[in-house]
Formats: structure tokens, C-alpha cells, sequence
């Protein structure tokens, strides 16, 4: 059996005898982190026995929330159970912390022998002249790093001359002007919105992927976008478009409705919030994920700690993670109001007929995932354009142009299979919805497409 001696408490190590004490149990990691860190077991008396404590399931998940909900800066202890004779101890581990002075329940402490002790206002001050840091994007790459560094030239010729507007500025004039090159050194979020190719920040790097069914299994398609991330947000747009399906509705005026599966302002927005608002210190990169079933945003790091994602939509509050990269962002109009983004995706979502988009923090990343549009054809036609239609339709043309609704890619052969058919009874139908205006081709046989359009 292990001494008690071993578990005497110092300047870096403390003993607490169950979660109840979970207050106690932040202050002192708070003092760890402001001090040289250190380590508290839970699940031991005074005199290092065992409390007998028990850890239900939750207990480490709600202890780590308590700590990211009364910590400034968040601390993320290691937290891990182990053996301990008979029973189990939780071990908390917090190294010092890089950017001093943390506080806990708005107190800032510091570890002085076995006690933890209230820091005073002049060694706060202290602490935050020596530690406070700057946003990541507001930083700068390394000489050597900003050397390597290409630069889209066309790319910020244009940015200038239709938003920033300062007369004819050659590249490097222009960065300097605008606040983004200080001695020789390019400022990251420069670097991020007009590098030719982020080989510099690799996590930078945005990756896609259409994936078979409703699993991260099998890749049907995928695709890595290590340019800009200006350009980016149009590119990715237009690999989610190749991978969803749209119906186009004649509504008598002068352009045709688009219906997506997924609302694509809604799409954008949410593509936007993640290049701009992700923590570029994570290694993470941001994930586009296509199921059959919803598409998912993975944005690496987790929201603000004043933010939480059960008051996202009522808290309209901006706390911006890269304030460089917010205000470029705004300046090229890809961002328009401040807090109101998600508010933003949740109506463009009912508006386009899907459920509420859901969001949530997984493996320290914020994700937020579509329901993909539901409802059958036949019912959406007669929702949108009355029963006349349907009367207009026999019962086959009506399911091929649910399954065309639902696959717009599906060839003949599948249609067949589907409605249980001939692939000459398939090819007589689609000519009639063709002669009706409700269908084209778009592209070959191979490698093309159905477009559904309803008149009334």
C-alpha cells in the first residue's frame, strides 16, 4: 500500500476527498497555473487514505465544464482515474500557465507553500504587462517565415482598390498602410487571407468531404482548400453545390427559385464564421462533412466562455477570437452585422423548409450540423403549386421525380429498379416530363444531371 508521506501536501501538489469540494478544487488549480503548476488528488483524506468517493459518469465531464465555466483564462487540466488500493482517485494535472494571471470566480491566486493566496492589484497588473498577449492573427510569422511567405499580388491589388481604396499602394505599402507588415514581418491574418498557398499553416488548410451513407467510412468524394481563405469560402460553396441537390420552380417572374437541400446563405455564413471565429493556435483544420442525411461544419476550438451553445441564439454578442481577420473580413463584405450570424443561419433554415441547425461542442471543436430538407415531391408540388399539377402527373412520373428529388445524379437503370418498371417505361416517362417543362438534362449521360422545374 502506498505511504502517506508520499501524498504530503507541497506548493505544487494538494489532497481533496471528494468532488463536493470542487470550488476549493479550481481556486487551487488556478493558483498552480499562476505559480509553476502542479497536481491535486481527489479521493484522499488529509492524512492520504482513501475517502471511498465514487465517479459516476458524468462526474469528470461536469467537473471539466466547472473548471471552462469559472476560469478566465479557460484552464483545461489533465484529468485522469486511477487505481488506488481497493477504490479510485481522480488525479488533476495543470502545467503553468502562458498567459498569467488566470483567475478563478473572478479572484486571481497564487500558490504560496500549501496555501493558496489572493494576488494583489499590483501583481495582477504586474502579470498582465509581462503575460498579456495578442490575438493569434494579430501576430506576426518570423522573419525567416515571412521570407518563404507568396503573396497573391493580384489578389490584394484588387482588395485595395475596391475596399480599402488607398491610391495606387504596390503590396508592401499597402500591408504597412493597412497595419498588417511591421518591420519586415507579415501579420498572420494577412498571410491567411492572401497567401497563394498555406503551406506555412498547414491547420489553415480547409477540408471537404461527400461521404456514403450517414458514417465517416467510405469517401465518395473529398477535396483540401490551401488557398486564401477570401477565395475559400467560394470555393468550398461550390463543392457543397456538386454534392446537393436543387429543384428550380417557375414561378411566373422574371428568375426561377432555386430550393436547395440545404440553405445555401445559411451554408455561407456558417463557412465564414468558422475561417474567421476557429483558434488558429489549434492544430485542427476546419471539416466540411456531406452525408446523405446532414452536413456538418468542424471548426477547431471551442466557443468563448461567455458564450455557450444553449444561449447562442438568445446572447446576440460578438466576442471575436481574431479581431484582425473579423475586421478584413468585414472590409471585403463577406461579414455584415456583428453577434447576428447565427441568428442569420436559423432563418435562412426555416426559410428554406429545414429543421433548426444544432449546434454543439465535440472533441474540443464547435460544430454545427444541417438537417438535411425533408418532405416527398408529390407533397412539396402540391404545397407549392396546388393540385393541379398532381392531377397533371400519373402516379410513376410523380415517383421518378421524388427519387430524381432526392438523387439528382440517378440513371435510368436505378429509376428502373426503384419503381419496379422497365428501362423503356422509364425513358417514355422522362420524355413526358420533358415535354411538360418539369424536367431537363443537364451535361451527358455520363457524369450529368437531372434539373426538376414546376409550373404552375
Amino acid at each position: 500500500m502506498m505511504t502517506t508521506a508520499r501524498f504530503k501536501e507541497s506548493e505544487k501538489f494538494e489532497l481533496k476527498s471528494s468532488f463536493s469540494e470542487w470550488k476549493k478544487t479550481i481556486v487551487t488549480l488556478c493558483a498552480f497555473a499562476n505559480k509553476r503548476g502542479g497536481k491535486v488528488i481527489v479521493g484522499l483524506d488529509d492524512n492520504g487514505d482513501s475517502s471511498g468517493i465514487r465517479i459516476g459518469k458524468s462526474t469528470i465531464e461536469d467537473f471539466a465544464n466547472k473548471v471552462k465555466n469559472h476560469t478566465d483564462p479557460v484552464l483545461y487540466p489533465s484529468i485522469n482515474i486511477k487505481t488506488f488500493g481497493l477504490g479510485e482517485i481522480v488525479e488533476i494535472k495543470i502545467p503553468e500557465s502562458d498567459n498569467k494571471p488566470v483567475f478563478a470566480f473572478e479572484k486571481a491566486y497564487t500558490r504560496v507553500g500549501k496555501t493558496n493566496q489572493k494576488l494583489s492589484q499590483s501583481e495582477i497588473k504586474r502579470l498582465i504587462r509581462l503575460y498579456t498577449l495578442p490575438d493569434f492573427d494579430s501576430t506576426y510569422l518570423s522573419a525567416q517565415e515571412s521570407g518563404k511567405a507568396e503573396l497573391d499580388e493580384k489578389l490584394i491589388s484588387r482588395v485595395n482598390r475596391e475596399f480599402y481604396k488607398f491610391p495606387n499602394l504596390p503590396t508592401g505599402k499597402f500591408l504597412k498602410k493597412s497595419g498588417m507588415l511591421r518591420n519586415g514581418k507579415i501579420m498572420r491574418a494577412a498571410y491567411l487571407c492572401f497567401a497563394k498557398k498555406l503551406s506555412l499553416m498547414p491547420n489553415a488548410v480547409v477540408k471537404a468531404a461527400r461521404f456514403k451513407g450517414v458514417t465517416v467510412v467510405k469517401f465518395l468524394d473529398e477535396k483540401e482548400f490551401d488557398g486564401d481563405i477570401i477565395n475559400t469560402v467560394g470555393q468550398v460553396m461550390n463543392f457543397v453545390k456538386r454534392h446537393i441537390n436543387t429543384e428550380f420552380v417557375i414561378t411566373g417572374r422574371p428568375k426561377r427559385e432555386e430550393i436547395w437541400d440545404y440553405p445555401l446563405e445559411a451554408l455561407r455564413e456558417a463557412i465564414i464564421n468558422a475561417l474567421v471565429h476557429r483558434d488558429y493556435s489549434d492544430s485542427g483544420n476546419i471539416q466540411i462533412r456531406i452525408f446523405d442525411d446532414r452536413l456538418e461544419i468542424w471548426s477547431p476550438g471551442l466557443l468563448p466562455k461567455e458564450i455557450s451553445v444553449k444561449n447562442i441564439l438568445s446572447e446576440n454578442r460578438s466576442i471575436p477570437r481574431n479581431k484582425k481577420l473579423v475586421e478584413i473580413f468585414h472590409r471585403v463584405k463577406l461579414m455584415e452585422g456583428w453577434g447576428t450570424g447565427f441568428q442569420r443561419i436559423v432563418e435562412e433554415c426555416e426559410n428554406n423548409g429545414n429543421e433548426l441547425p444544432v449546434f454543439t461542442e465535440k472533441a474540443g471543436a464547435f460544430v454545427i450540423s444541417f438537417e438535411k430538407r425533408k418532405g416527398k415531391l408529390g407533397e412539396m408540388l402540391g404545397e407549392r403549386l396546388g393540385e393541379m399539377l398532381g392531377e397533371r402527373l400519373g402516379k410513376n412520373q410523380l415517383k421518378i421525380l421524388e427519387l430524381i428529388s432526392g438523387n439528382r445524379n440517378i440513371a435510368i437503370p436505378g429509376l428502373a429498379k426503384a419503381l419496379g418498371i422497365s428501362e423503356t417505361a422509364i425513358e417514355n416517362n422522362l420524355a413526358k416530363l420533358k415535354l411538360k417543362g418539369m424536367l431537363k438534362r443537364v451535361g451527358p449521360d455520363k457524369g450529368g444531371h437531372w434539373e426538376i422545374n414546376r409550373k404552375q
